[in-house]
């Protein structure tokens, strides 16, 4: 019924063979038919080879186009792209069964993804009241992973809520901070203010104090000197005593030599009495000597005349000197208790003058101590404004962080 099968037949079987070998494994992409050789047996063969290699070209080709997809979906899922299906399908049932689980895979990945970004995605717009529902058929470190979001989910949650009663504790706080600091830093600026009046009023007080000193320095150095002068007039006094005692031993002198005078006056005056007489007596031989007589009684009573007016004089000048000598010992006893009370009056000017320098030492040294608070007053104020300052910041930063934590969603 065939045609017998020569050696060329069995090499052209063989070449065949070969061929086919090379196609299944994939080093040839098509496959070389022969439809006819002139041997109706080897004919018939190839016939039904060319049919069986024509089915394995089909479902290779089905293969491969499932295969191409599996390729590529791989370099997607590599790039992080997990939306993707291998829409191509094949009989062979290895490849299929491949195709079928790689589906599943990605359906997987493609919901646990799908889940995490929703999540993620939330966190990021601030909002914290999502969660990731993990199923059973997450395992290992798909599984690890998802909750560990939700940990992250609850820490984000968590943080946020005290965030926000962190802030509003914050704004609370910094609101009343910021009013006690407007509060002290006007304090301070008005102390500020009184102390600088303060130590302007001291420095004036400290002028006037040590001025009040140097004038007790200079009563008292002028007491000295009124207390010699009243010394030298207690002397002068004593002197002008001494010389109305004199005075007055001089006055009795006289009075004793007016006496004296006044006797002899008397005496001439009888003397030119009796010579008178003689004279008379003697007749015209005496007028001559009773002129001389006359004259000497005219001389005679002239003098007492003239005794009578320098002892009412002496007498007169005896009382004035009298009068002195009282006014001397009323200046004398008036000199002493004049000592006495200048003397006083230099003690408590001493007294004044020494209280005055120590009260000079103590308002310098409190006019130091105001003008060092001054000073340190003044930093004070300008650290409270600083720190006033800085509490408005303080505001302004809770509000923002209290605004930030408002703009957040959590359960």
């Amino acid at each position: 019924m065939f045609g017998a099968i020569s050696n060329k037949d069995l090499e052209v079987v063989n070449d065949y063979f070969m061929q086919f070998i090379k196609f299944i494994s994939y080093e040839k992409s098509e496959f070389d038919y022969i439809e006819s050789t002139g041997n109706s047996k080897l004919d018939f063969m190839l016939k039904k080879w060319n049919e069986e290699i024509r089915t394995v070209d089909y479902r290779n080709k089905d293969d491969m186009k499932v295969l191409g997809e599996i390729v590529l979906t791989a370099d997607k899922v590599e790039q992080g792209i997990y939306k993707n299906k291998i829409k191509a399908s094949t009989n062979n049932p290895m490849i299929s069964t491949l195709r079928n689980t790689l589906n599943k895979m990605l359906d997987s990945l493609d919901d646990s993804t799908s889940r995490i970004l929703r999540v993620v995605n939330s966190y990021t717009d601030d909002d914290f009241t999502d969660s990731i529902k993990v199923i059973d058929k997450y395992k290992d470190d798909m599984k690890l992973l998802m909750e560990s979001i939700n940990k992250l989910g609850s820490s984000l949650e968590k943080n946020a809520k005290n965030n926000f009663q962190n802030g509003q504790t914050l704004e609370q706080n910094s609101s009343v901070m910021t009013s006690s600091m407007n509060n002290l830093a006007s304090k301070a600026n008005d102390q500020a203010a009184s102390l600088e009046e303060t130590a302007a009023a001291l420095e004036e007080i400290t002028s006037i104090t040590r001025n009040n000193a140097e004038n007790a320095t200079k009563m008292a150095t002028l007491g000295q000197i009124v207390k010699k002068s009243v010394f030298t007039g207690e002397e002068l006094a004593s002197k002008t005593a001494s010389s109305m005692d004199e005075i007055n031993q001089k006055v009795n002198s006289i009075n004793e030599a007016i006496t004296v005078i006044d006797q002899i006056a008397f005496q001439t005056n009888i003397l030119s009495l009796n010579a008178a007489v003689e004279a008379a007596t003697a007749g015209e031989a005496g007028k001559g000597f009773a002129v001389v007589a006359a004259e000497v009684r005219n001389l005679a009573n002239r003098s007492a005349d003239a005794a009578k007016e320098i002892k009412n004089l002496v007498q007169e000048a005896t009382m004035k000197a009298n009068d002195g000598k009282t006014v001397s010992a009323d200046m004398i006893d008036g000199y002493k208790e004049l000592n006495k009370n200048i003397s006083e009056t230099i003690h408590i000017i001493e007294d004044v003058s020494r209280a005055s320098k120590e009260q000079m030492t103590g308002i310098e040294q409190i006019n130091d101590a105001v003008n060092m608070l001054d000073r340190v007053t003044q930093e004070n104020a300008s650290e409270s404004n600083h720190v006033k300052s800085i509490a408005q910041n303080v505001s302004q930063l809770a509000n923002e962080l209290l605004a930030d934590a408002k703009s957040k969603k959590f359960n």
